[in-house]
């Protein structure tokens, strides 16, 4: 995966005209990526050509939209993935680098274990409150395992606060929050990881 971070090329403000194909001799490269949204608000879904169980699936917007989205996403961009916007009319897409410090605090997005969450069993909280008259809205979670080939989701809100999740040496954590908060930015939403 680091190879993969390696290969990224940040991509300055682009218009979003329809589908973008990743690929070697693309605009967006293969790579980890900052993906932000500098236009518009909506979905963001796409395809992956060759990962079953790993989803793009985000409701994105700029912080000036009028919406608590979060105009910033994680994404591991794979060789013939492809992204689709609905309703977003402009991205920036950041490379991260390739060496990063493992962290236990993660944003929304796309995180690989042992790269950017060192691997353990974790209980899950958060900085952000939840309101509790809504109680599945919060976080939800897909971890993929590209050896076993599968996914499994787990998910994190008012109905459901006492969580674990056991993290495995190359698996990919996917996250996405729902703001039930309206006054906080959801770009400043951390789950948090506590080892037990």
């Amino acid at each position: 995966m680091n190879k993969l971070a390696a290969n990224g090329q940040s991509v300055d403000e682009i218009y979003v005209t329809g589908d973008i194909t990743v690929g070697n001799d693309a605009t967006v490269k293969p790579g980890i990526y900052d993906l932000e949204v500098t236009g518009g608000r909506g979905n963001f879904t796409g395809t992956r050509k060759d990962i079953n169980g790993l989803f793009f699936n985000w409701v994105l917007g700029t912080p000036d939209s009028g919406a608590d989205y979060a105009s910033k996403v994680r994404l591991i961009l794979f060789d013939g993935d492809v992204l689709s916007f609905r309703n977003i009319s402009k991205i920036k897409l950041n490379a991260v680098p390739e060496k990063v410090t493992e962290a236990t605090e993660l944003g929304i997005g796309e995180y690989i274990v042992g790269r950017d969450v060192p691997a353990g069993k974790y209980k899950l909280s958060t900085n952000m409150e939840m309101d509790p008259q809504f109680a599945n809205l919060g976080w939800d979670l897909d971890i993929y395992n590209d050896n076993e080939g599968n996914s499994r989701s787990q998910n994190f809100n008012p109905g459901n606060q006492d969580v674990a999740i056991e993290l495995k040496e190359g698996e990919i954590i996917s996250t996405s929050f729902y703001n039930s908060k309206h006054d906080v930015p959801t770009d400043t939403a951390k789950l948090i990881l506590t080892a037990v």
